[in-house]
């Protein structure tokens, strides 16, 4: 994961998946695989913490990125049914059973 400074904010990079617009005082909105993501953070020292919304699901999603330490995780506050894949519920459409495609 690479977090850049941008105007207003950060945009993270989770590797070559998808990248997602983070706002400072306010939330961005990003579409990185078709699905709107709102997302807002800070730096806590040396963690970055954001919190992302899934606009048209009820989940959320924390980030915690610890530089020391050099770890990263991201937390659900409820795990949705389909599965805990960022990646998945950022696309659109959402395809929880590609079998029926």
């Amino acid at each position: 994961m690479i977090i850049d400074p941008t105007d207003g904010g950060w945009l993270v990079r989770f590797g070559s998946l998808l990248d997602v617009e983070v706002g400072h005082g306010d939330w961005r909105e990003s579409s990185p695989l078709g699905r709107p993501l709102v997302a807002a953070g800070a730096w806590q020292g040396s963690t970055f913490v954001a919190d992302l919304y899934v606009v048209t699901t009820p989940h959320r999603v924390q980030l915690v990125v610890d530089t020391e330490a050099r770890t990263a995780s991201a937390t659900w506050s409820t795990v949705p049914l389909t599965g805990s894949s960022l990646e998945l519920h950022a696309r659109s459409p959402l395809m929880t059973r590609p079998d029926v495609a």
